[in-house]
């Protein structure tokens, strides 16, 4: 009788051990992280949770556009954590470089170099705003970054970047957008920097 009783015991921990063991196996198989996207969140800059969100529809030869990213960057570094800001693209077609220059951005966001390469564009725009091609000076702008070469040149040759781009486009026509920068702050639509600046300083009470 003793016997039967330890074994009966050896089973019911095998049985315990054994579930617990398939448990664990199954919250390792049931919470693997989630790959990440860079291209969802790589145009987001800022706390996502904030309670200002700033929707920027931008182009990169226009130099309103400049200036306003200088507005951008300093209430983004006054306000840390309560304001997000998410590009969009909308190249003018009166800028015969700004389409281009969307694509070249796009390419960098797959490979984690969206924000960088977007504030060397418009730091750099007096240069290559004058130039007949632009192809082989986004391209040494973009490597001298860390970005690879290679996989660049294989996303501008592609037809996906360019598509990602008009999306951008579409939406802000479908939103009435006519000329940029465009924000959106909360929903509500302004039109130029200094416009953005005041509206989120009324938003956080600054005035």
């Amino acid at each position: 009788m003793k016997v039967s009783r330890q074994v009966l015991t050896i089973v019911l921990v095998a049985v315990v051990v054994g579930g617990f063991s398939v448990y664990k196996l199954f919250l390792a198989r049931t919470l693997r992280p989630v790959p990440v996207d860079i291209r969802a969140f790589g145009r987001l800059k800022g706390d996502p949770s904030a309670p200002v969100k700033v929707v920027e529809y931008t182009d990169f030869q226009c130099p309103a556009c400049a200036h306003a990213n200088g507005v951008v960057e300093k209430l983004l570094s006054t306000y840390p954590g309560q304001i997000s800001v998410e590009h969009k693209h909308f190249p003018l077609s009166r800028h015969e470089h700004a389409f281009r220059a969307s694509v070249f951005a796009e390419c960098a966001a797959d490979q984690g170099k969206f924000w960088p390469f977007h504030d060397v564009l418009f730091k750099s725009q007096d240069t290559w705003e004058k130039m007949l091609s632009v192809d082989n000076y986004y391209s040494e702008l973009a490597v001298s970054m860390g970005i690879n070469g290679a996989r660049l040149t294989a996303c501008v040759n592609s037809a996906d970047a360019g598509s990602r781009v008009k999306k951008d486009m579409q939406e802000g026509v479908a939103l009435e957008v006519k000329s940029t920068p465009t924000f959106f702050v909360n929903g509500k639509r302004f039109v130029g920097g200094a416009f953005l600046e005041q509206e989120v300083e009324r938003i956080l009470g600054k005035k």
